[in-house]
C-alpha cells in the first residue's frame, strides 16, 4: 500500500510537468513525462484514465503510431468500464481522431455522427474543453470531405471553447488548421493571406501554428505568381517545425504545399524531391491520410516531366491508401489519372475519369480542386481533339480561378485555351 501511495505521489508532478510541456508544444518532452506518469498510476486510477488522451495526442504529433494504437485502445477500454458518458464520448473522439491516419475507410461518416452526438452531450454538461475536442473532430471531418467553409466554422468554435476552458495550447492547435481551410475554400486569396498573417501574430511562440500559417502563405503567394516569396515562406515554416520535432506535419501538409509551390513555379524536379522525402517519411511512420495526397501530388510532378508510366504507378499507390471519402486525394488522383490515360492514348477512359473528377470537385467548395479538375478535363479533351468541349471547361476554370484570385491557375487554363482556339 505504501509503495502504491508513493507511486501516485511521484506521478502527480510528472503529470503536471508533462501537461506543461504539452501546452508549450514540446511533444517529445510531453511523451516522455506523460508516459512515466501513466506507468506509475494504477490501471484503474481515474487520474491515469484522464491522462491517457493527452499522451495519445502527443504521440500523434511525434508520429509514434505503434505506441499510439496501444494508448488509444487502453483509453477506450478504460472509458467503457467507467460508466461515465462524458469519458466514453471523449474516448470515441480520440479513437476517431487517430483512426483517420491509419484506417481512413468509412471514417468521415462515423466521425460526423460521433462529433454531433458529443457536441450535444457536452453542451448539456457545459464541458468546454470536451466541447472544443468535439468541434475539432467535426472540423477535421469537413476538411476531409472538402467542405472548407464548414470546417473553418468548426475550427473557430473549437478554438473559442478551448480558450474559454483556459487551454491555450489546444486553442492554438485548433487555430493551426484555419490556414489550411481558408486556402482550400472560397475565401479570396488576398483575404486568406490576411487571415494567415493574423494567425502568425496570434501564434506567438507556438511553432506548429506559426509554421502552418507560414507554409500556407507560401502556397497562397505561389498561387498569385510570387514564387520567390512562396519558397522563402516554406523555408521559414520548415525551420520552425524542425524546432519542435513534428514529423507528421512536416512530411504531410508542409511537404504538400512545398510540392505545389514548385509545380506552379514550373520546377517539377524540385517538387519531386520534396514529395519523395515526404512520402518516404510518412511510409516509415505508417500514416496514410496525408500519404495518399502526397503520392497524388508526386504523380503530378512526374506527369509534368513527361514520365507518364511512373506517374501512373504513384496514382495506383495513392488510390490504395486513400479513403473513399477523402475527396481531395480522390479528385487529384482522378484528374491526374485522366491526363495520364489521355497521353497514353486511352482517350475514352480518360474522358470518363476526367468527368468523374469534375463531378467530385463540384460537390466541394474548393476553387483549387474545381479549377484543377476542369483544367485537367480540358487538357484531356484537347488531346482527344474535342476542342469546343475543351474550350467550355477551360473557360469555366479561368472563371473559378479569377474568383479566388488564383492567377497561376488562370494562366495555365488560358495557355490551354490558346491551343483550343487554334
Amino acid at each position: 500500500a505504501r509503495t502504491k501511495a508513493l507511486a501516485r505521489q511521484a506521478a502527480a508532478p510528472l503529470s503536471s510537468t508533462g501537461r506543461r510541456a504539452f501546452d508549450r508544444g514540446d511533444m517529445p518532452a510531453a511523451v516522455n513525462l506523460l508516459s512515466r506518469a501513466v506507468a506509475l498510476y494504477r490501471h484503474d486510477d481515474h487520474a491515469r484514465i484522464e491522462l491517457l488522451p493527452d499522451l495519445a495526442f502527443a504521440l500523434l504529433e511525434t508520429g509514434e503510431f505503434t505506441r499510439l494504437r496501444g494508448v488509444v485502445d487502453e483509453t477506450v477500454q478504460a472509458a467503457r468500464g467507467s460508466n461515465e458518458p462524458g469519458l466514453q464520448a471523449q474516448a470515441l473522439i480520440l479513437g476517431l481522431w487517430t483512426r483517420v491516419s491509419t484506417d481512413p475507410e468509412g471514417w468521415a461518416q462515423e466521425g460526423y455522427q460521433q462529433a454531433r452526438q458529443a457536441i450535444s452531450l457536452f453542451e448539456a454538461e457545459g464541458d468546454e474543453r470536451r466541447l472544443a475536442k468535439s468541434w475539432s473532430l467535426l472540423g477535421l471531418v469537413h476538411l476531409y470531405t472538402c467542405q472548407f467553409s464548414l470546417s473553418e466554422e468548426a475550427w473557430v468554435k473549437a478554438a473559442t471553447y478551448a480558450r474559454a476552458a483556459g487551454s491555450e495550447r489546444e486553442e492554438l492547435e485548433y487555430l493551426s488548421w484555419v490556414p489550411l481551410v481558408v486556402w482550400g475554400g472560397p475565401t479570396p486569396i488576398a483575404d486568406a493571406i490576411d487571415r494567415c498573417n493574423e494567425i502568425v501574430q496570434r501564434a506567438a511562440g507556438d511553432r506548429k501554428t506559426m509554421s502552418t500559417a507560414l507554409f500556407t502563405l507560401g502556397k497562397l503567394e505561389a498561387m498569385r505568381g510570387r514564387f520567390g516569396e512562396g519558397r522563402d515562406l516554406i523555408a521559414q515554416a520548415r525551420s520552425a517545425l524542425e524546432e519542435v520535432a513534428s514529423p507528421v506535419w512536416m512530411a504531410g501538409p508542409l511537404t504538400q504545399m512545398a510540392g505545389w509551390v514548385e509545380i506552379m513555379a514550373g520546377n517539377p524536379e524540385a517538387a519531386e524531391r520534396h514529395l519523395r522525402w515526404g512520402m518516404e517519411a510518412l511510409e516509415d511512420i505508417g500514416e496514410l491520410s496525408w500519404l495518399s495526397t502526397v503520392e497524388a501530388i508526386l504523380a503530378e510532378a512526374l506527369y509534368a516531366q513527361g514520365r507518364f508510366d511512373e506517374a501512373e504507378g504513384f496514382l495506383r499507390m495513392s488510390e490504395a491508401n486513400a479513403g473513399s471519402e477523402d475527396v481531395y486525394s480522390q479528385t487529384l488522383l482522378h484528374s491526374i489519372g485522366a491526363r495520364t490515360l489521355a497521353q497514353k492514348g486511352s482517350t475514352g477512359d480518360a474522358r470518363r475519369l476526367g468527368r468523374r473528377a469534375v463531378a467530385e470537385a463540384s460537390n466541394t467548395d474548393s476553387p483549387f480542386l474545381k479549377a484543377t479538375a476542369l483544367t485537367s478535363l480540358g487538357e484531356v479533351l484537347l488531346l482527344e481533339g474535342s476542342h469546343d468541349e475543351a474550350r467550355e471547361n477551360l473557360l469555366e476554370a479561368v472563371t473559378v480561378c479569377e474568383r479566388k484570385g488564383f492567377s497561376t491557375g488562370a494562366m495555365a487554363a488560358r495557355h490551354l485555351l490558346s491551343e483550343a482556339n487554334r
